[in-house]
């Protein structure tokens, strides 16, 4: 219990009003809170990506460079849209009335992850403006900045599919590809064999 505890502590620490996701009345409201809190840190890096006219033209005649900060920008963007854009809660998770502490400890971890990954990013792209557009040193700052910001849309989607495993019920045994137990019945009336 501490230290789940300790780990909502640390959310908060970043995640002002974040109460966790035990209580089944708060999980949309703490849900959105930790994507609003997301979305603005990264749409702020994102507003730090811009050029000074000269350093546009630098940038635009190497097509290398003019390539590169072209897909970090839209990476940006698309993964501030899908955090932005993502439907408020996911239906099974957010509908249960209980919640395995263990679940809950990955939920939170991952939670906490994505929010110090997304100040990686803020942190990567605010640097960048002590480079010089077009050197080689700003272009390996945003190939890094832009492997940071794939590594993050994988995390995001892991959390999706976290929230949904645990709502979903475990596949049946035939599902799996393991042979159906038979029941007492069939046992009883010598069916299945």
């Amino acid at each position: 219990m501490s230290f789940e505890k300790n780990l909502l502590e640390r959310i908060a620490s970043y995640i002002p009003g974040y109460a966790g996701y035990k209580e089944k009345e708060i999980r949309r409201e703490t849900d959105a809170l930790l994507r609003r809190h997301i979305s603005s840190i990264l749409a702020s890096a994102a507003s730090q990506l811009v050029l000074a006219p000269a350093d546009a033209r630098t940038v635009a005649a190497n097509p290398d460079a003019r390539y590169l900060w072209d897909a970090v920008r839209a990476e940006l963007d698309k993964v501030v849209q899908k955090i932005d854009k993502a439907p408020h809660g996911y239906v099974g998770f957010f509908d249960l009335v209980k919640v395995d502490e263990g679940v809950l400890e990955k939920v939170y971890n991952h939670d906490l992850a994505l929010v110090e990954e997304a100040k990686k990013i803020a942190d990567a792209v605010s640097a960048l403006k002590n480079l010089r557009p077009g050197s080689a040193e700003w272009l390996d700052a945003l190939r890094q900045i832009f492997a940071l910001i794939k590594n993050f849309d994988a995390k995001i989607d892991e959390r999706a599919k976290l929230l949904k495993a645990i709502s979903e019920p475990p596949p049946q045994l035939w599902e799996r590809g393991e042979e159906k137990k038979r029941s007492i019945l069939d046992r009883l009336f010598k069916r299945g064999k």
